[in-house]
């Protein structure tokens, strides 16, 4: 966590396993900004940031300042800190950036990460990522043991996550849905090096970037394949050479691979 040459306190608050908390923790990094990461406990998230007078997260804190939702934080960093800019240098790359992070948060996150909670197999894998999900969550804010195996349950009935899975259209089968939405990541690369064909990352790179990497990373997936993908893969590997290896708000112990790198 490099130092910036302002001086006021950036504090991060979420829960780690967020991918609108990670997203906004690579902003950080990527503008090399100092902060501090607290864990909010979903069992009482008051606790933490009751000053927001709400329960959601990311909530990022500047100064006296504070202000929520991962997209609008993308806006204010950037007008408070200019230098490394997340969404674009013009217009145009505004607009395009705007599509792709828009898209980002209302389809590929809850078609390709909450729906396989909502609507996917309650199968043994399933709970051992569930119950990993729960041990990264309690090494910020401790939950109860009960608690933590019981994770898998909760995860199927969060209102956030249910929430925004609703909003898809589940007439499509999921593993369609998911086969599209990778399609459509593809389509956005193009022809590179970053989302949109744009010349250097944006919030909608790190948006999409957090929950795959993350993944990989704390051993949620095993498989490999979205590295090995001839065009995703390479794109990972140029956003991931903007952060640090562990841009996570995790421990290190907690981390099981390396970033990817080309």
């Amino acid at each position: 966590m490099k130092g910036s040459t302002l001086r006021k306190t950036v504090t991060l608050y979420g829960y780690p396993t967020s991918p609108f908390v990670q997203k906004v923790a690579c902003y950080l990094y990527y503008k090399q900004l100092d902060f501090e990461f607290v864990g909010v406990s979903p069992l009482d998230p008051e606790k933490t940031i009751g000053f927001t007078k709400g329960r959601t997260v990311p909530v990022l804190k500047i100064g006296d300042e504070w202000r929520r939702d991962s997209s609008k934080l993308g806006v204010w960093l950037d007008a408070l800190y200019p230098e490394m800019p997340l969404r674009g240098l013009d217009a145009a790359e505004l607009a395009e950036i705007t599509k792709i992070d828009d898209w980002a948060s209302e389809q590929f996150i809850p078609g390709m990460i909450f729906r396989t909670a909502v609507d996917g197999e309650m199968n043994e894998a399933f709970r051992k990522r569930a119950w990993r999900l729960a041990d990264i969550v309690s090494a910020s804010s401790r939950l109860p043991e009960p608690v933590k195996k019981m994770w898998p349950d909760l995860l199927v009935q969060a209102p956030f996550i249910v929430a925004m899975v609703e909003q898809l259209d589940r007439t499509e089968a999921l593993p369609d849905m998911q086969q599209r939405l990778f399609g459509e990541l593809i389509g956005h690369i193009g022809g590179g090096p970053y989302l949109g064909g744009l010349e250097s990352p944006s919030l909608a790179d790190f948006a999409i970037y957090a929950p795959l990497i993350f993944a990989h990373q704390l051993g949620l997936d095993t498989s490999g394949a979205v590295l090995a993908h001839p065009i995703v893969g390479p794109w990972l590997c140029r956003v991931a050479s903007h952060l640090p290896n562990n841009p996570w708000c995790v421990g290190e112990d907690l981390i099981v691979k390396d970033k990817p790198s080309s």
